[in-house]
């Protein structure tokens, strides 16, 4: 069994391969593509295409990510699987998720990766290095930034992003606990089939 996982979610899901001592292959696809939905499906139609030939199923370690249903339609057509979840950061906040969005609709959620990564997915994916008056338009709407923190190191980084968007700051100590919660039925039934 295999799983194909983002490029965002990569580390934390070989942590979670590991620690469950599965033996399952764990590949990736460019986290990046979440800047570009259509490159997204067309990657991972790709990637599926060639791990079928390889493996019997495929966990496919991605929300919608805006694809609009699109990445579901592909994966529909392989032997593959993937979470419910519109995004990643349903799994990561777990049955909080619901309650935070509803209570704070405004929320901006980051993850390790969108912290490591905010110069070139957010500031350069986005334009704002180029053309900074887009960030009004991109996060006026914005009321919270919540950071859900699979590792510590990265605060002051957190803390810099939340004075760029002028929002306050709220960290969460997840860890990968909630991600393995969403992935150990798909991969132990997995390799049970």
């Amino acid at each position: 069994m295999a799983v194909l996982a983002c490029g965002a979610l990569a580390t934390d899901v070989v942590e979670v391969v590991r620690r469950l001592a599965l033996p399952v292959d764990v590949h990736g696809v460019s986290a990046f593509d979440h800047l570009d939905p259509a490159r997204l499906v067309a990657d991972v139609d790709d990637r599926l295409e060639r791990l079928s030939q390889r493996y019997q199923r495929v966990v496919v370690v991605y929300g919608d990510c805006g694809t609009g249903g699109r990445l579901d339609e592909v994966i529909a057509r392989h032997p593959a699987v993937r979470p419910a979840g519109v995004h990643c950061y349903e799994w990561f906040a777990g049955n909080d998720f619901t309650r935070i969005t509803a209570e704070q609709p405004g929320t901006y959620f980051l993850t390790d990766w969108l912290v490591r990564n905010w110069q070139v997915a957010v500031l350069h994916g986005l334009g704002l290095d180029r053309y900074p008056w887009l960030k009004d338009t991109y996060f006026r709407h914005l009321t919270h930034l919540l950071y859900l923190q699979q590792r510590s190191g990265l605060e002051r980084e957190a803390e810099a992003i939340a004075d760029y968007l002028g929002l306050p700051l709220e960290i969460r100590r997840t860890g990968t606990d909630p991600l393995e919660g969403v992935l150990v039925g798909l991969l132990v039934d997995g390799l049970r089939d």
